[in-house]
């Protein structure tokens, strides 16, 4: 992993959905300080409405375990929605059924937590 993020996807509108307040406002600031254009959820009932009112969405930041709709569901509803987005699934719950689970959802890239700042904006800017 190199010490410098990846080069962002300047101005990409990215779905962050996470129901914990702390994390999410840390990785929130630190996309939009890399130039994302960053739409957040606490929900997956509120992450899959939100998907409706996007004109693009460019990366998604998912968390497994959610309020309402679980995040399988809202990967799912993401590539449904928006096949061409990159989407990189985090979880506490680093076992490798759960990544297996989230790839087979239609995730890109799985990431455990704590998830380093870093590894994250290398994960959204690499091609799909």
């Amino acid at each position: 992993m190199s010490s410098s993020p990846a080069e962002p996807l300047r101005g990409a509108s990215v779905l962050l959905v996470d129901d914990d307040d702390d994390l999410a406002d840390v990785m929130r600031r630190a996309l939009q300080r890399q130039g994302y254009e960053v739409h957040r959820s606490r929900a997956g009932t509120d992450a899959i409405a939100s998907l409706a009112r996007l004109s693009r969405l460019d990366a998604a930041v998912v968390d497994l375990v959610l309020p309402g709709v679980g995040g399988l569901e809202v990967v799912r509803g993401i590539r449904r929605a928006f096949p061409a987005c990159r989407i990189v699934a985090v979880t506490g719950l680093g076992e490798p059924l759960m990544e297996e689970a989230f790839r087979g959802a239609g995730a890109d890239v799985f990431l455990a937590k704590p998830v380093e700042l870093a590894e994250l904006f290398e994960a959204l800017a690499a091609p799909r």
